[in-house]
């Protein structure tokens, strides 16, 4: 899928972004105010999402989780291409030579963002150590 040509610099979207969205019945919130996008969701955070949506999960939480895919994030997926592929070989590679590595959604997702430049939107830490190589986004802190 082909992204609209922006001035802006695009945001990836991490599962962990998805799963929050999908626990809190809103995506929306999640958005940093200040980042216009555009926004996307790689193709592996999309494949990690869905895991959710397969036994042993809860038939009632696996159905609320596909039908927010489906109706909300569906349209933001990204492809995975060649491009991405060569970025997570090389990153894979390069942590293993300093005796790290990342769970493989996570390096794919980084892979991804790597490849194309582009800003990542995160919850969780999984990805601050590439902090120095991509830049990390969180969602704007809820006021009371």
């Amino acid at each position: 899928m082909l992204l609209p040509m922006s001035l802006a610099m695009p945001v990836a979207i991490d599962t962990s972004i998805l799963i929050s969205s999908e626990k809190q019945g809103s995506f929306d919130r999640l958005l940093p105010e200040n980042e216009d996008g555009p926004y996307y969701i790689p193709a592996l955070a999309a494949s990690e999402f869905l895991v959710g949506t397969h036994p042993p999960v809860r038939a009632d939480l696996r159905q609320r989780a596909l039908q927010l895919y489906q109706s909300r994030f569906r349209a933001l997926v990204s492809s995975f291409t060649e491009a991405d592929a060569a970025q997570l070989s090389a990153l894979i590679a390069e942590l293993k030579t300093r005796g790290q590595q990342l769970k493989f959604f996570d390096a794919a997702i980084a892979a991804t963002v790597m490849a194309r430049g582009d800003k990542l939107l995160v919850l969780d830490t999984d990805f601050d150590r590439l902090k120095d190589r991509i830049q990390l986004l969180r969602p704007p802190t809820p006021t009371a």
